[in-house]
């Protein structure tokens, strides 16, 4: 769900992503960064992604994403939690818009505990065989076209093993796997577009009562403010996510272990600053590997 609004705190009212824009050429709002939740009892925090982007250089509007918890009686919230009752990591991702390009792979959310959903126009590159290949081979008919599709750990083989493959981001396009991995190494976060990429560098695990703070060990810069990136992972999320990254005995592991480890995490803003902190925010366990 696209929140329609979002609240400015430069204006001290809820306003449409539209008006940001207007608002932000006047001078009248600081950064994409000074929004929240609409909700009068959330305080969430929420970018207007692509704001400060030239016009020219935009390959889509302005919109808004929440990058933050949103407060247990947010109103807001509800209603994303009902409108995806049902509905797969997958198709999150992708919908009805995005086109169908022969050479290029998507990216598979799907818990391994569940059914891969053949519904959303995607297989997976691990199964072409079986009742897969055979819908693919229907799709070669004419009748309908199946998009190839990596989960994240795939994406991230494949990265590492140096393999010329083409990415297709929602709602954008398509883009070369090595545009889509982007190292965090003390980068200024107004240069890092707006779209769907995948940060990673060593990082911390740090256990925390009922969650997981996850540092980076390089640093990321915004105007005054340089500090080392963090994730927010909910522990709860973690253990009941079906992977078995996150099993309990696991990630006790990382705790105790004190050494950074390689972290890759699937963001479909760009890093935010707040309050003096820089962080990356994890939808679930499905965007971080």
């Amino acid at each position: 769900m696209k929140l329609p609004k979002a609240y400015s705190e430069d204006l001290k009212k809820n306003i449409s992503a539209q008006k940001a824009d207007f608002e932000y050429v006047q001078g009248n709002i600081k950064t994409k960064f000074s929004f929240q939740c609409p909700d009068d009892n959330c305080e969430a925090p929420v970018t207007c992604a692509n704001l400060d982007r030239p016009k020219q250089k935009r390959k889509r509007d302005p919109y808004y994403k929440v990058v933050g918890k949103h407060s247990p009686n947010c109103k807001v919230a509800q209603d994303i939690s009902h409108q995806n009752t049902g509905a797969t990591s997958n198709s999150e991702l992708y919908g009805d818009s995005d086109e169908y390009y022969d050479h290029a792979v998507r990216i598979n959310l799907q818990p391994p505990s569940t059914k891969r959903p053949f519904a959303t126009g995607a297989v997976s590159d691990d199964q072409e065989s079986g009742d897969a290949g055979r819908r693919k081979r229907r799709s070669e008919s004419g009748k309908r076209k199946i998009q190839r599709s990596k989960t994240l750990s795939s994406l991230i083989d494949a990265f590492l093993s140096k393999e010329p493959i083409t990415v297709q981001i929602p709602e954008v396009g398509v883009i070369d796997i090595n545009d889509l991995f982007v190292q965090i190494n003390g980068q200024n976060i107004a240069e890092f577009e707006d779209e769907l990429r995948i940060y990673y560098g060593k990082a911390w695990f740090n256990k925390r009562e009922g969650y997981y703070s996850i540092v980076f060990a390089e640093k990321l810069t915004f105007e005054d403010i340089t500090r080392m990136p963090s994730i927010y992972l909910p522990l709860d999320k973690a253990l009941g996510s079906g992977f078995r990254r996150f099993r309990s005995a696991e990630l006790e592991k990382l705790d105790e272990d004190n050494k950074p480890k390689t972290v890759f995490i699937l963001s479909q803003t760009g890093p935010h600053a707040r309050n003096g902190y820089i962080n990356i925010w994890c939808e679930g366990p499905e965007y971080l590997d």
